[in-house]
C-alpha cells in the first residue's frame, strides 16, 4: 500500500458536505420555478400532456441550474482561505494538492469543471471515492486535489 501525505476526509463527512452545499440550491431552485414560472416540477399523474412536458422542463432545468450554481459556489469556496465551501468548513475538511502545496486556479478550474465527468456516467465518478485508495473520485484524481481532514 502506497504512503499518503494527507489524511483522507472520510466519505461520510464528504456526503454531508455536500447536502449542506447542495440542498439550500436545489430548494431554492425549486421555489424560484413554484412561484416564477408558477409550474410545479412534481408531476402529477392525471396531469395533461403539456403539464407533463413543462414539468419535465422544470425538472431538467433544476437539475441543470444546480450543477452549475453549485460548480461555481465550489470554485468561489475553494479559492477562498477556507479552502472548500461551507459545507466542508462544518464537516472540518478541506480540499488540497496531493503535491502538498496550495492550490493553483488551473487545479480548482479542473476539477470543478470535471465534475460533470465525474456525474454523467450516473454518479460513478464520485462513488469511485468510495473504493479507490486515497478516496479520491474522479475528479480529484484528474486535477491531483485530494478532500483531507482539517488540520
Amino acid at each position: 500500500m502506497r504512503h499518503l501525505n494527507y489524511r483522507p476526509a472520510h466519505n461520510f463527512k464528504r456526503v454531508m458536505a455536500y447536502l449542506i452545499d447542495i440542498l439550500p440550491i436545489q430548494m431554492g431552485l425549486y421555489f424560484v420555478c413554484m412561484f416564477y414560472f408558477e409550474i410545479s416540477p412534481i408531476m402529477d399523474t392525471h396531469a395533461p400532456p403539456s403539464v407533463a412536458t413543462s414539468t419535465l422542463i422544470i425538472r431538467t432545468a433544476i437539475t441543470c441550474g444546480t450543477l452549475l450554481i453549485w460548480i461555481f459556489y465550489c470554485i468561489a469556496g475553494e479559492l477562498s482561505p477556507w479552502r472548500g465551501t461551507l459545507g466542508k468548513k462544518i464537516m472540518g475538511i478541506s480540499v488540497k494538492s496531493t503535491t502538498g502545496r496550495r492550490l493553483t486556479f488551473g487545479q480548482i478550474l479542473g476539477r470543478n469543471m470535471s465534475k460533470i465527468l465525474s456525474a454523467i456516467p450516473c454518479y460513478l465518478g464520485f462513488i469511485a471515492a468510495i473504493f479507490v485508495h486515497g478516496n479520491r473520485a474522479w475528479h480529484d484524481s484528474l486535477s491531483k486535489t485530494a478532500v483531507v481532514e482539517r488540520s
